[in-house]
């Protein structure tokens, strides 16, 4: 049946009071264009669903058959399936249902007649986002489609990230699309074919040892041993035999011969974590085994050759440590050669989307429970926190979610008390804020002040704000902002 007849309009489970217009500029606020898949049989209706959607500044591809369907969303980044109940072969209520299991952030309208409304109804428990009803008018489906986009928006964008991420924003199991971090990826794209030492700084959680495997992994040693010790988590005496080996005899409890990392990481490279806890004697062993080649086992009065290349990593700058004489200045020029800085995510919290996708995305419990997305409230909660615990913490607060959650979606998440999270943060003076943390807050009771003054009216707002609708609808997802929030309550006197 023709789109443009009259008739019934759509079954909406959204709110009742808004514009088809206002919806559309709402699912239009996102910053990527959403891409629709329309499904029908009926080439009429494919045709008229087509120019509407395109007259709308969508991006729209077609086909008959829920078959070639499942296979366009196997090699398409599609973001809304608009289709027919009634279709050949695979019918629309079994393709929502395996859309459901394998992309399940995939918004789905269906298409039904009146004598299907039971099948519409359960096709909606099985995760639909909303049904409309034959013959329907251009404002009906319009209506629809900007509802369910508005609610998938979040997802839309992630999925876009995700394709941005093929281009160059993924690099050795590394995400970001910060100019800081493309800095970092390219710097390991350089030093990595060398054998020059690197010196990995950072914070605790900002994934310096998955640097250290980048590096390794994109080197002519990529297929040799990458050796991981940790200084900070062995006595002066242990880290010794782990280090250098020993043999048989050499130490009480010694009752076989050992080799140690240094061996362990020949024609390979040694990661040397939180290297800021070396003690000074140990680094003097060291200096002497990189600078040789060379290494003894304890016990022993043999040499052994040794070909390694050495990537350390610090929580402390070393420099700080070199003037606090934790490191010796022999060492550090040693080992120094070239340094990479990670930034903490708090200072690229734009990562955060990706960073929960793609952890949700390759974590075994969240197969195992079928957990796909993380509800928009969740992650404002996510964008708004300070993460003194950086990437490794952000991990933790996600699968401690999913361990506590019964649905498919994430709703909640619990953040650590030791830290407040961001939006709590005003009552620290200024000056103790980092300031990317400052200039966020600074935003968000700017748009507070803003809402409150237009009573919540975004065009209003936008205007006066001097920026457009979409750059505030994006402001408003990132600080946790909803306009309903705003809207001044009219009195019955009033009315």
């Amino acid at each position: 049946m023709p789109v443009t007849l009259g008739g019934t309009s759509s079954m909406n489970h959204g709110s009742g009071t808004d514009t088809a217009k206002a919806r559309i500029e709402r699912s239009e606020a996102s910053a990527v264009t959403p891409h629709i898949l329309v499904v029908d049989d009926d080439s009429l209706i494919c045709q008229q669903l087509e120019r509407l959607y395109q007259h709308n500044g969508y991006q729209v591809s077609v086909t008959h058959f829920a078959e070639n369907a499942l296979q366009m969303l196997e090699k398409e980044d599609i973001d809304l399936v608009v289709t027919d109940i009634q279709l050949p072969g695979l019918s629309g209520i079994e393709l929502t249902r395996r859309i459901m299991e394998r992309w399940s952030s995939v918004a789905v309208i269906v298409m039904t007649g009146y004598a299907e409304i039971d099948d519409a109804v359960q096709v909606l428990k099985i995760g639909a986002g909303d049904y409309i009803i034959k013959p329907f008018t251009a404002a009906a489906i319009q209506e629809s489609t900007g509802a369910v986009l508005e609610r998938a928006s979040l997802f839309t964008e992630i999925r876009h990230l995700r394709r941005q991420l093929k281009n160059g924003y993924e690099f050795g199991g590394m995400l970001s699309q910060t100019e800081e971090m493309h800095k970092v990826f390219e710097v390991i794209r350089m030093v990595a074919p060398t054998n020059s030492t690197v010196v990995i700084e950072g914070e605790t959680g900002t994934g310096k040892e998955l640097v250290a495997s980048a590096i390794h992994h994109h080197s002519a040693r990529g297929r040799r041993p990458f050796v991981t010790i940790n200084c900070g988590g062995l006595p002066e005496s242990l880290l010794e035999s782990e280090l250098f080996g020993f043999e048989r005899g050499s130490f009480t409890g010694a009752d076989h011969a050992r080799p140690g990392k240094i061996e362990q990481a020949h024609g390979g490279t040694l990661f040397l974590d939180e290297i800021e806890n070396m003690p000074l004697s140990m680094q003097a062993k060291l200096l002497l085994a990189l600078n040789d080649q060379r290494v003894q086992r304890l016990g022993s009065s043999q040499w052994i050759q040794i070909d390694m290349r050495i990537i350390a990593a610090t929580n402390v700058p070393l420099r700080t440590l070199v003037n606090e004489g934790k490191i010796r200045r022999d060492f550090y020029y040693r080992i120094n050669v070239v340094p990479i800085f990670l930034i903490p995510l708090r200072q690229r919290l734009q990562d955060i989307p990706i960073l929960v996708q793609d952890f949700i995305r390759h974590h075994r419990l969240a197969a195992d429970k079928q957990i796909t997305n993380i509800a928009p409230k969740a992650m404002a909660q996510l964008m708004r926190y300070h993460w003194p615990g950086n990437v490794r913490e952000l991990q933790n607060v996600l699968e401690k979610a999913m361990v506590l959650t019964k649905n498919r979606v994430i709703e909640n998440v619990e953040l650590s008390d030791l830290e407040l999270p961001v939006a709590m943060s005003s009552a620290r003076a200024p000056w103790e804020l980092p300031l990317p943390i400052w200039i966020r807050e600074q935003e968000k009771s700017y748009l507070v002040a803003k809402l409150n003054e237009c009573g919540g009216r975004i065009d209003l707002t936008a205007t006066k704000s001097g920026i457009d609708v979409r750059s505030l609808h994006r402001k408003m997802r990132f600080h946790g902002l909803d306009k309903k929030s705003y809207q001044k309550r009219v009195s019955k006197t009033d009315r």
